[in-house]
């Protein structure tokens, strides 16, 4: 009398297992002990056979049922089974005959996993020839993913009026390839507003992996420093040198920014050190493309010779306007 299997126990579930657990169960065991992974391994293939032939029956209500009740020996290939319905007043018999041939291929298994439609081996294959079956499907469902190449990275130094105001710049850039370097000579776009540490991406221009779309290029700037202009943010800074007579009596004066000359209004008065706006004379913001302002910062700066003629006039305004610039340090001092 042939053996007893335990189908759950060769597909690892339970007796009270549903068919999706059971289904599950099914499709790691057969991917796992498949012949084509295994080859020339009898045990993995007797155990495939086995996966199969529990599938095959807990998959199937009325088969479960019958296995149950009578178990796995009338299952196996060529086997044939007969029982009476209990509690059926014609006491009719059922038989049921199982073949190897109702056990499902491998390519079964993959077009449910992979989600191919109709009959697999009436698919076309990779390279346009019919009947690809099992083999076609697996390649494709496996095939390697394509590979995005290496990034590269360079570092240009540009003229701060190209990184205010945007321009084009020439490079040239090196790719390894193999044993070989070579080049390539590129026209890049620069964007108002970059600023040193700024990285510009130029898609598709870096290393290719041979197996997909080529890496990028990223540019690091750096700017060159201006001979007046300092840029801190999206604000422009300018020191402004002016005369005594200038901070005493204020005057007009026109001034350079990043847009040309300006027009500045110096207050009568002012002092060394203060600082004038003017609105929107700044850097665009390379995002918003909002611009700055540009700040003015005053600097008195007095004749290098004075004459003892001068002097005596500067000791006359001391006596008619006296005033003394460093009363607070007066708490100080003893």
């Amino acid at each position: 009398m042939a053996s007893v299997k335990d189908y759950y126990k060769i597909l690892g579930v339970s007796k009270n297992a549903t068919k999706d657990e059971i289904k599950k169960a099914y499709r790691s065991l057969a991917r796992k002990y498949h012949p084509d992974h295994n080859p020339d391994n009898k045990d993995a293939e007797e155990k495939f056979k086995e996966v199969q032939e529990a599938h095959e029956v807990l998959s199937d209500e009325e088969k479960r049922k019958t296995y149950d009740m009578f178990g796995s020996a009338e299952f196996r290939p060529g086997g044939q089974t007969t029982w009476r319905k209990a509690g059926d007043p014609g006491g009719r018999n059922y038989q049921y005959t199982y073949s190897s041939q109702d056990f499902p291929g491998f390519e079964d298994i993959f077009k449910d996993i992979f989600g191919f439609g109709g009959d697999p081996r009436a698919r076309r294959s990779t390279d346009g020839r019919s009947g690809g079956g099992f083999r076609d499907i697996f390649s494709q469902a496996t095939r390697e993913k394509p590979v995005k190449g290496k990034d590269l990275e360079y570092q240009i130094e540009i003229d701060f009026d190209t990184a205010i105001k945007g321009g084009v710049r020439d490079i040239t850039i090196s790719r390894q390839k193999l044993n070989n370097v070579s080049t390539e000579k590129l026209s890049v776009k620069i964007p108002p507003g970059v600023s040193t540490g700024s990285r510009i991406r130029v898609q598709g221009k870096g290393e290719s992996s041979g197996r997909g779309d080529q890496g990028d290029l990223f540019l690091r700037i750096k700017v060159k420093p201006h001979p007046i202009f300092k840029r801190i943010g999206d604000d422009i800074h300018l020191e402004l040198p002016i005369t005594f007579y200038e901070a005493a009596l204020g005057k007009q004066i026109d001034i350079p920014t990043i847009d040309g000359t300006a027009s500045l209004s110096i207050p009568s008065g002012v002092q060394s050190g203060a600082r004038l706006r003017l609105k929107g004379k700044g850097t665009p913001n390379i995002k918003s493309k909002k611009r700055g302002d540009q700040y003015v910062e005053v600097k008195v700066v007095m004749p290098d010779n004075i004459k003892d003629s001068d002097k005596k006039i500067f000791e006359e305004l001391a006596e008619s306007n006296p005033y003394d610039p460093r009363t607070k340090f007066n708490k100080y001092m003893k």
